[in-house]
C-alpha cells in the first residue's frame, strides 16, 4: 500500500525521540549532596550517582601523589623530587589554593601541548611516513603537528580548531598557522606503489579516509 513503510525501514518512535541526546539545552540543577566531598557542581552529579549505586567516594589523594598524578597527566612526565617537595610544603599552608597554583602552572608549560597533542595526532592518523611498502619520509609533516601543539597551547577555540584544519587557507589565507593546519588533509596512509590502473582508486581511497577521519 502507498505510504506504508517497508517491512525492514526504520520506524523512528516516540521513546526514540525523547532520548537524552535529542533534548533542547536547558539549565539543570545540579543534586544536592550532604557530604563534604563534592566542591564543585559536577562533583554533586558523581557524589548523587555513586550514592544511588551504594557507594562512597575515595579519600582525597596525599599531595605526594596529586602532584605525580597531575604532572603525569598534564605534561606526561614525572614531578622532579624537589617539585613534589616544593608543592608538599605549599600544600601544608592551603591545599586547595596549592593544587590551582599547581594545575595553572602545568597547563601554562609548553609541554602541556605536546602531551595532549598526541591524542589528536593519532585520531588524525598524523605520521612522519606515507606507510605501506616503500614507507618514505614526509620531511614537512611536522608542520601539522607543531599546529596542533600550538593550538592546544594558546587555547585556541575548538571550531577554529577544526574549521581551520578542514581549510585553514580559506578561513585565514594570511596565516601561517592556518596553513599549518590543512596538513590534516593529507595526514593519512598513501601507496607509494602504484600501477596506472591504480591511481584512480587510490585517489577515490584517500579522500573516503580523509572523510571518514
Amino acid at each position: 500500500e502507498q505510504g506504508t513503510p517497508a517491512s525492514n525501514a526504520m520506524v523512528v518512535t516516540e521513546t526514540d525521540r525523547n532520548f537524552w541526546s535529542f533534548q533542547p539545552l536547558a539549565k539543570v540543577t545540579p543534586p544536592k549532596s550532604d557530604g563534604a566531598w563534592a566542591k564543585t557542581a559536577i562533583d554533586e552529579f558523581v557524589h548523587a550517582k555513586l550514592l544511588e549505586n551504594q557507594l562512597q567516594p575515595g579519600a582525597s589523594a596525599e599531595p605526594a601523589t596529586f602532584v605525580r598524578r597531575a604532572y603525569l597527566d598534564l605534561i606526561g612526565l614525572p614531578p622532579t623530587p624537589e617539585q613534589v617537595a616544593s608543592f608538599r610544603k605549599n600544600a601544608a599552608t592551603d591545599i586547595d589554593e596549592a593544587k590551582q597554583a599547581l594545575l595553572d602552572e602545568l597547563l601554562a608549560s609548553p609541554h602541556y601541548g605536546e602531551r595532549w597533542a598526541r591524542h589528536w595526532l593519532d585520531a588524525a592518523r598524523f605520521a612522519e611516513s606515507h606507510g605501506f611498502e616503500q614507507d618514505y619520509n614526509r620531511n614537512f609533516a611536522y608542520h601539522y603537528r607543531d599546529f596542533v601543539i600550538k593550538a592546544l597551547n594558546n587555547d585556541m577555540a575548538y571550531d577554529q580548531f577544526v574549521k581551520w584544519q578542514l581549510a585553514g587557507d580559506e578561513f585565514a589565507p594570511k596565516d601561517p598557522l592556518a596553513m599549518m593546519a590543512t596538513g590534516f588533509l593529507g595526514a593519512g596512509g598513501f601507496p607509494t606503489q602504484l600501477t596506472e590502473k591504480e591511481f584512480e582508486r587510490a585517489g577515490y581511497d584517500e579522500l573516503d579516509d580523509m572523510a571518514a577521519t
